[in-house]
């Protein structure tokens, strides 16, 4: 299922938000807090993402993410755990900056780029770890 960029980041908001403090659901209010949205925005927004039957939403009740939802949400934390892993550990960006652009990038990527990512960090890592290691010290990070 394809969705917009604005709609994979209120999935993982909700994902993000289910799992801190092993809650397992989420708030409206709690969303438009964390996207900066007001409240009739972020209502539209779970609406359309239930009837695309991506999360359980009645008003004023606690909201989940159905099994297509959390399949969404784990994908985009997968391709957002790589692509950090990428900017901080290959290209020695600050820890800060690689969440930053992560956060970013894994809406724009799809599959077979995110694949391709990891495979080619598990191979630098693999075959020539030196090698990463000198191009850190030849860059300095990126802050």
């Amino acid at each position: 299922m394809k969705i917009s960029t604005k709609q994979q980041e209120y999935i993982e908001v909700i994902y993000e938000l289910s799992r801190k403090d092993d809650h397992g659901h989420a708030h409206a209010k709690a969303i438009a807090e964390r996207l900066h949205n007001k409240m009739g925005s972020v209502t539209e927004a779970v609406k359309n993402l239930a009837d695309l039957g991506l999360i359980n939403y009645t008003a004023r009740q606690a909201i989940t993410l159905t099994d297509a939802g959390k399949k969404i949400a784990d994908e985009l934390h997968r391709r957002h755990e790589i692509l950090a892993h990428f900017l901080e550990g290959i290209l020695g960006t600050s820890p800060e900056r690689a969440q930053q652009f992560a956060c970013e990038i894994e809406h724009l990527i799809d599959e077979p780029l995110t694949r391709r990512f990891a495979n080619f960090v598990d191979f630098m890592n693999a075959e020539n770890p030196k090698l990463i290691q000198a191009f850190k010290e030849k860059n300095p990070p990126i802050n």
